[in-house]
């Protein structure tokens, strides 16, 4: 199979429908550590239906993959990346749907209150530089079957953070 090929079989595989870089030991093509694994927001929504661009990156079978997303809980749009390392901090994101690639670079930065981490993300495709991120925000790694769905991981992931949980309650 080619390799065009192949990216689209893992993006079919690792379908992302929802609102989140960098890590795995030994594999190459891992984005760095502090990154990968866990849900980056541009900014903290203030309800389910506020409009938000997130981030998420980590390993699905045996590849990098991730998601951007722009939207809120109930609806949004996102576009499935593959990750490639290019060096300690940096890589090439390769964007399925548009089948082009970008070199981008990710560097700590002060997070604002609320916040436990920040990572600005030089090339980024969407424009958008600065993510946020809180220590409780960890996902666990995906198998081929598990798509990167971005608000349903806010979901999980509000389920031990309280504050998150109140944003996201549903409305009566």
């Amino acid at each position: 199979m080619t390799r065009l090929g192949n990216f689209r079989k893992l993006g079919l595989a690792a379908f992302l429908a929802l609102p989140a870089i960098l890590g795995i030991g030994g594999c190459k093509n891992a984005p760095p550590a502090d990154v990968a694994d866990r849900l980056w927001v541009k900014q903290m929504p203030t309800g389910p239906r506020d409009v938000i661009d997130a981030f998420v990156v980590t390993e699905v079978g045996k590849r990098s993959a991730g998601s951007y997303y722009h939207g809120s809980v109930y609806r949004g749009a996102h576009d499935t990346f593959m990750w490639r390392s290019k060096g300690k901090n940096s890589g090439v994101i390769y964007i399925l749907q548009e089948q082009r690639e970008y070199g981008v670079e990710a560097k700590p930065c002060t997070p604002d209150r609320g916040f436990d981490m920040c990572m600005e993300l030089k090339g980024d495709p969407k424009k958008v530089v600065r993510y946020q991120s809180r220590k409780r925000w960890a996902i666990p790694r995906r198998d081929k079957s598990e798509g990167l769905d971005v608000p349903m991981l806010m979901q999980q992931i509000a389920e031990d953070d309280a504050d998150l949980e109140a944003l996201l309650a549903v409305e009566d």
